[in-house]
């Protein structure tokens, strides 16, 4: 009998494309993510919304996490995906972010934003420089897919137009990519930073 109940397991067997684990795991933490994610978004719909996108990149991207949290990558990456919700709606302000950085228990770490909590200033700048470095090592056409995905926010289709290539192809690169990514940030810094690089790099279109 298999103990999904083991995030390491639940991972695991996430990675061998067990979807029932997947449905575990949907049905265990969807309802406490759509609650988190309703401090940042008012709106119910775009709550699930959010909440059931992050699931759908956290399965298509499976192949690439390892040895993290689950939760803490799931959480997350909600916390990104809401953040450019409101950024792209114009509307989040600064007093939002920072309620969310001082939340107490187990959520302070999915909800600090590098970019606004002092006690993190010097750390998001020197992210910022090694996320800088990463990019620039990376192969030219896997450099500009990942930019025009994460930076520009195209999705996969628009890309594969503008350079004239397949969304197979776009795929690919992204993938290459967040691999680049992973193993230039996994034994570099602690485990929650290394999450929370994770969870922007996947928080892409």
């Amino acid at each position: 009998m298999i103990d999904l109940s083991d995030e390491t397991v639940l991972l695991a067997e996430i990675k061998a494309d067990n979807k029932d684990a997947f449905g575990f795991l949907f049905k265990k933490y969807s309802r406490r993510l759509q609650g988190y994610a309703s401090r940042f978004v008012q709106d119910e719909e775009t709550v699930k919304d959010i909440v059931q996108e992050c699931f759908l990149k956290f399965w298509e991207k499976r192949d690439l996490i390892s040895s993290v949290s689950v939760t803490s990558l799931l959480f997350a990456m909600v916390r990104n995906s809401c953040l450019d919700y409101l950024k792209h709606q114009a509307i989040v302000e600064q007093y939002q972010v920072e309620y969310l950085a001082n939340q107490d228990g187990e959520e302070r770490l999915y909800s600090a934003d590098f970019a606004l909590d002092a006690e993190y200033g010097l750390l998001y700048n020197e992210l910022q420089q090694q996320i800088k470095i990463v990019i620039d090592s990376m192969p030219k056409r896997c450099r500009e897919v990942f930019v025009m995905s994460r930076f520009k926010g195209l999705k996969n289709r628009e890309i594969a137009e503008k350079l004239q290539i397949s969304t197979t192809a776009v795929e690919k690169q992204i993938a290459k990519a967040l691999g680049i990514f992973a193993k230039y940030f996994k034994d570099k810094y602690p485990i929650e930073v290394y999450i929370a690089i994770l969870a922007w790099v996947l928080s892409g279109k």
